[in-house]
């Protein structure tokens, strides 16, 4: 069974409805480790050797986040200029090469207005772009994002339920 790294970026985690429903769900599966980088980085001191081994023990490396102002987390920037180093993931060694690079995302608004025709004119999958730039940069294999909307609505328990499995069978689904 292929190890997956879950890498949780939620600055305000505690308070978190949709992420640590999504968190619940896959943190007792066998082939996880959710590594919380708020949780172990509230300094933004980030041990980037630390983080370069939970990187190489894995098969598959999936970022978790709410979506900031179209973007990720300050963390996850962060994370990604101290521990995607050169001679590691580019430049004369690209150790994370066709390593599978998985987004999970939970975004406030609704589908609808992630469009061409909706209030933010483009689509979560755009605006994920530079995560998929740097993926593409240090040659692992960007895989579809799973997402989340509605996250700023109060959702029913019945929503949560199902964005939880639907998480679960996304994270089984990238260790086949």
């Amino acid at each position: 069974m292929k190890k997956i790294l879950i890498n949780l970026v939620h600055p305000n985690f505690e308070e978190s409805i949709v992420n640590k429903k999504l968190f619940n769900a896959v943190n007792t599966l066998e082939n996880v480790t959710i590594n919380n980088l708020y949780s172990k980085y509230p300094d933004f001191k980030i041990n980037a050797q630390a983080e370069q081994e939970l990187l190489l023990n894995h098969d598959i490396i999936v970022f978790q986040f709410p979506m900031y102002w179209f973007s990720s987390p300050a963390l996850l920037k962060e994370w990604f200029d101290i521990v995607l180093a050169y001679d590691f993931a580019y430049g004369a060694n690209y150790k994370l090469e066709n390593k599978p690079f998985a987004v999970a995302v939970s975004c406030g608004g609704d589908e609808k207005v992630f469009s061409e025709t909706g209030k933010d004119k483009k689509t979560v999958e755009e605006f994920l772009f530079p995560l998929f730039g740097t993926a593409n940069y240090v040659k692992m294999d960007y895989k579809k994002p799973f997402i989340t909307y509605g996250t700023e609505h109060t959702l029913s328990e019945e929503t949560l339920n199902k964005f939880a499995e639907d998480y679960t069978r996304y994270i089984k689904e990238l260790s086949k």
